[in-house]
């Protein structure tokens, strides 16, 4: 008989393998392997990747059923044996815990809606740097007791907590209360370096409502056919616990891995929609709240769900027609249908937000990121139709993806991966699409400020957004989220400010732009066309 080591094994390594002599395989090692005897870290870990992947891609229902119940018996031995939970620190399967900085949008959050299961751990900064930092988020009168030796920090303020605090509900309150912009409060927030202890006692996977288990006798490992008709996604209403419950798996799972996405921390009810998809998959969109939204492109988050367990997430930066995407599959899943996964996402935003370009920057397929260069996702992208806007590494991908044509064997070494990361990848639906981005606005913004204004930044921007208001005729440029936009759209457009006058229609398209900007509830602004379609800012 096989020992526990040799089973869990080989049902990871036949996880994403289908047909009658596999699904019978996995049938029989899960049925009898005995979750609650193990201690070892490496046996635990292949244990819950294995549980996870079956239960996002089984079989059939007995599978499905089967893994879940392990599933929740490995969260249960965890929990209940010490040895086990402290050799999984950090990883962040059910049943441990991590210790980390993170936000404070996450802080509170976490604070707010698991109490019990969040603790402060320590402070990075010393006690110095903590003290100028409360001394400028708390009001003025109440920090002058620190100037001078009058009193430190913490005991001012163990002097002033109440009964049911503790430390980290006072920070919280303080920052929470403070009148200071939330991207600086953010800022001020990193400099102490708070780091919590988190315990994850529950599983991340959403309401039964939201899922149609989907069976599988085999999976998809080639992209879409591109003569194959469009996905048709369909929207569902939410309830408000069911948009609760997807936002708060979509945080959870971020945190479960140490990592954080603006628009997902940053967040609300009413600016989640939610798409189901074919093969068992769903999509939630997430957009900011308006205090934290970008002025010039529209930033969302999203979250893949498969069997209704969060598989990958990302961003998309959207303007006009064309959006930068970034895409990541977590680790558990990778070996499943990435690339249909990918194609879904593409085609969902396509249809949502009418785009016609796709965009992805370096970063997200490897340059100074090893987990992209691990995950070869710039084949991905390539697989999809995403071409290197760079001749050196068009070149070069052609060249390997001949190689890989003509050996199934052949993977492109990571040397080969990093020099292909070194450029950004475009693939065009239409050839009307704009081809821009926020980064190419960026560098025209640096080349104007530095022809026109001699780099001089208070001369550039001196009454530009007031200006800018006068010409689109808009009244309230004095609301802080409106001038904000304004602000930062003023000199792009002023600096062709003959033609912007001459064109009446191009001024009522901004007009409406900015004023919906600050006020829009689906994350992105999406203002009709004459065609019936529309764009996004």
């Amino acid at each position: 008989m096989k020992s526990s080591k040799e089973q869990i094994a080989r049902l990871f390594s036949i996880r994403n393998m289908y047909g009658k002599k596999a699904s019978s395989e996995k049938l029989q090692i899960l049925n009898s392997i005995l979750i609650k005897t193990s201690t070892n870290k490496k046996l635990l870990q292949d244990s819950y990747a294995a549980l996870l992947f079956m239960i996002a891609y089984p079989d059939y229902k007995t599978v499905y059923n089967i893994a879940n119940t392990l599933l929740k018996q490995l969260r249960d031995h965890i929990q209940k044996n010490e040895k086990a939970a402290y050799s999984l620190y950090n990883t962040g399967i059910t049943g441990t815990s991590v210790c980390a900085a993170f936000s404070f949008e996450v802080v509170k959050w976490l604070r707010k809606t698991r109490p019990g299961d969040i603790t402060l751990s320590s402070f990075e900064a010393d006690d110095d740097k903590i003290q100028t930092v409360l001394s400028v988020v708390m009001p003025k009168t109440e920090s002058e007791i620190f100037q001078d030796g009058n009193a430190e920090w913490k005991g001012w303020l163990k002097q002033l907590k109440k009964n049911e605090e503790d430390l980290l509900d006072q920070f919280i309150s303080i920052f929470d209360s403070s009148d200071i912009r939330s991207g600086v409060k953010e800022e001020l927030w990193n400099t102490i370096g708070l780091n919590v202890e988190i315990n994850f006692s529950t599983h991340c996977c959403l309401p039964e409502s939201l899922i149609s288990p989907f069976y599988h006798r085999s999976l998809i490992r080639k992209e879409i056919k591109k003569q194959a008709p469009l996905v048709k996604p369909v929207r569902v209403k939410l309830s408000e616990n069911e948009a609760e419950q997807i936002i708060d798996c979509s945080k959870m799972i971020l945190v479960r891995h140490l990592r954080e996405i603006d628009p997902t921390s940053f967040t609300d009810l009413k600016y989640v929609s939610y798409y189901q998809l074919p093969r068992g998959f769903s999509i939630a969109l997430m957009g900011m709240v308006p205090e934290h939204r970008h002025p010039v492109d529209s930033y969302l988050s999203y979250t893949i769900f498969k069997n209704g367990l969060p598989v990958s997430y990302g961003g998309s930066w959207i303007l006009f027609d064309s959006g930068r995407f970034g895409f990541n599959v977590f680790p558990d899943y990778r070996g499943g249908e990435s690339k249909y996964m990918f194609e879904l996402l593409l085609q969902l935003h396509s249809k949502v937000f009418n785009l016609k370009r796709f965009t992805v920057d370096p970063y997200q397929i490897g340059k100074d990121n090893s987990d992209g260069i691990h995950s070869g996702s710039f084949w991905i992208y390539y697989h999809a139709g995403f071409r290197p806007l760079q001749k050196e590494q068009r070149e070069l991908a052609a060249s390997e993806g001949a190689k890989i044509l003509n050996n199934k064997k052949y993977r492109s070494p990571a040397s080969v991966l990093k020099t292909l990361a070194n450029s950004r990848q475009e693939l065009i639906m239409q050839k009307s699409a704009v081809r821009f981005d926020v980064t190419d606005l960026s560098r025209a913004y640096a080349g104007i400020l530095k022809e026109k204004f001699n780099g001089n930044r208070l001369k550039a921007e001196k009454d530009s957004a007031k200006k800018l208001a006068g010409i689109l005729q808009i009244k309230n440029y004095q609301d802080d989220n409106i001038n904000f936009v304004l602000k930062n759209w003023s000199l792009l457009l002023l600096s062709c400010e003959k033609e912007l006058l001459q064109n009446s229609g191009l001024k009522k398209l901004l007009k409406k732009l900015f004023m919906m900007k600050p006020a829009a509830v689906d994350g992105a602004v999406r203002v009709p066309r004459g065609d019936g379609s529309a764009c996004a800012l």
